[in-house]
């Protein structure tokens, strides 16, 4: 991205010096008048500071110039720049030879952050030149008080050594030239204009940004954030408090010029990023990142992603969406392991109870003589076990939020008697209690059989039923989404590489699995994905390699090797396995070279799968 240059304007320069450099710096300013405003402070230290934080509040400074001790106290303090007038060996050489005429008994005073070249003193004969250094203001006056009976005769330094030394009685020659300040505005002029140039062209890309409605983030040359819109600021609720981007990309992707990644996880959400330079008239001011959010639904302190790219599973969460947004009771159905919490919970977030809690309860988990306490609770004195105080029912806790009932079939029929008056009466009376509580709950539930089959077998009551199916929403198994299972496998390797902090090749190991997880019928879905992801990535490690890991997959993954039970397809990965490789072969008249790189894996690699098959045909 490039913008055209500003139109240059004076820059504003103000000095913080004592009256000797302020006077020579006074008398430049003619020289510079058409290109900076120049301002003149005489102060040191923190009544320096406040001046300066007075400017800089009025906006009235670019740059700040000053020399010795101010120099580095107000680069330590301030966040505008300030430049130090540095010492020339000219200027030391040239204020020996001005002292020397005045007296040869020669005090030399700086800083000692100020770097002097002292070993030119010793090319001087006939003068004896005693250089001391100071730390703080107080210093240099208690070095003036112990060497007062010296019998130096003039002193050498910064201007606040020369102000000692007049109070003292002693000449002075200031260590700075004219032509060093001279320098010195013409450094600053440059500083500052570039920096104010960078400024008035980050201005246009911080309005531009705000017109694009995907997360964006302008750094400068060095990473600094300085811009962003709305909506990288709810991407990254903490982006207003960074000043650069370390922990959040990895050093790769920061020091790139360019780049574009995918699968990348920033808070809650899965996105790609664009990272392009952005430039101005041709020289580098910064860089432009862009984030395309991938589509995903959860609340943010939640360790796992609805994650998808398929129409199914679009079509879902837009069932959940609209489902959610209505006061009915949804029903969520689907195998072990599809997603049906998650799916609950974006019920949840698109309800009007979004901003209350989401409590969940496995129906299964829950003993049947506790069935009330732990949903209903109880008062005080309910019982003779009961808690002092009585205590607040899982159902309570939900009030003005979502309550999530998984594994709702596994319910004993006398507990969905009483789950059913809760949902028709709209209230919960703890055990004991003499008033009921009035709820305001988003009712969700799931199960993972057919209902209405344990409604025939009068396993289910039918009018339970009908209460919690007034909208009805089926996942869909992984294997019947095969397209989501590259940027699930995606997602879930870089999640899982941050977790365990280590440094994986994703890119490479998504290539080498991805027909393999593609054929795999996945029983146990999601979660099964979950698991064994989080295997291959902390066994990569173990196996040193990318390449290695695969060859080892046998090993790491046996589930993928193993006989399916009846119910899951029929079938042997073996077999599918071989009949892949072997149509390849066909498909190019036996050319492994080919047929390898037809099924994207190394020449290698299909002579040992060849091999292990034909091993295991032999044994059958």
């Amino acid at each position: 991205m490039e913008f055209a240059n500003a139109e240059f304007d004076r820059v504003r320069i103000c000095l913080i010096g004592n009256s000797q450099l302020s006077q020579v710096v006074h008398s430049l300013i003619p020289e510079f008048e058409a290109l900076a405003n120049i301002t003149i402070i005489d102060n040191i230290f923190n009544d320096a500071v406040k001046a300066a934080r007075d400017l800089i509040e009025r906006q009235q400074v670019d740059i700040f110039i000053s020399a010795g001790a101010n120099a580095f106290y107000l680069q330590d303090t301030l966040p505008t720049p300030v430049l130090a007038l540095k010492v020339e060996q000219a200027d030391l050489i040239q204020a020996v030879l001005t002292a020397r005429r005045i007296s040869s008994k020669i005090l030399l005073l700086t800083y000692e952050r100020q770097e002097t070249n002292v070993e030119l003193l010793g090319l001087f004969d006939g003068v004896e030149l005693t250089h001391h250094t100071y730390s703080t203001a107080e210093h240099a006056k208690e070095i003036f008080h112990s060497l007062r009976d010296e019998g130096f005769g003039v002193v050498i330094g910064s201007s606040y050594a020369c102000d000692l030394a007049e109070h003292a009685g002693l000449q002075s020659v200031l260590l700075y030239s004219r032509e060093s300040c001279r320098n010195l505005l013409r450094k600053a002029i440059r500083h500052a204009g570039q920096h104010k140039r960078e400024q008035q062209q980050l201005a246009i890309g911080q309005f531009l940004l705000e017109q694009n409605t995907q997360p964006q983030i302008l750094t400068n040359r060095s990473g600094g954030v300085v811009a962003w819109n709305a909506a990288a600021s709810l991407l990254i609720p903490t982006i207003g408090r960074r000043r650069r981007l370390d922990g959040l990309l990895d050093s790769k992707m920061l020091d790139a010029r360019s780049l574009r990644a995918e699968g990348l996880l920033l808070g809650d959400r899965l996105c790609s990023l664009n990272k392009h330079p952005f430039e101005l008239d041709g020289d580098l001011v910064g860089f432009l990142y862009s984030f395309l959010l991938s589509p995903l639904a959860l609340p943010r302190d939640d360790s796992r992603r609805l994650v998808f790219q398929s129409a199914r599973m679009a079509e879902v969460l837009n069932q959940l969406n609209v489902y959610g947004a209505t006061p009915g009771t949804v029903m969520i159905r689907g195998e072990t392991g599809t997603g049906k919490e998650l799916a609950a919970r974006q019920v949840h977030v698109s309800s009007a109870n979004a901003k209350g809690p989401f409590v969940a309860v496995n129906c299964a988990a829950i003993p049947a003589e506790l069935f009330e306490s732990e949903l209903f609770g109880y008062a005080d004195g309910a019982f003779t076990s009961a808690k002092s105080g009585g205590k607040s029912g899982l159902l309570e806790s939900a009030n003005n939020g979502t309550f999530f009932m998984d594994e709702i079939n596994s319910l004993p029929l006398p507990q969905q008697a009483k789950l059913l008056r809760v949902l028709q009466e709209r209230e919960v009376s703890p055990v004991g209690a003499r008033r009921p509580i009035s709820l305001n709950i988003k009712f969700v539930a799931a199960c993972n059989v057919d209902l209405m089959d344990e409604v025939r077998a009068g396993r289910f009551r039918e009018d339970l039923y009908y209460r919690i199916s007034t909208f009805a929403v089926h996942i869909p198994p992984l294997r019947e989404r095969a397209e989501d299972i590259p940027l699930l496998t995606s997602y879930l390797m870089r999640r899982e590489g941050l977790r365990y902090a280590l440094d994986v090749e994703p890119d490479a190991l998504i290539k080498g699995v991805a027909s393999i997880f593609r054929r795999y019928h996945w029983p146990g879905n999601v979660r099964q994905l979950e698991n064994v992801v989080e295997r291959l990535i902390v066994s990569q490690r173990l196996y040193g390699s990318c390449e290695a890991l695969l060859e080892a997959l046998p090993r790491v993954v046996p589930e993928f090797y193993a006989p399916l039970s009846e119910g899951e397809g029929g079938g042997h990965l073996h077999h599918v396995e071989q009949e892949e490789i072997v149509k390849a072969l066909q498909l190019f008249g036996g050319n492994k070279s080919m047929a390898a790189e037809y099924l994207g894996i190394s020449q290698t690699t299909l002579w040992r799968r060849l091999k292990r098959l034909q091993t295991g045909e032999n044994q059958a």
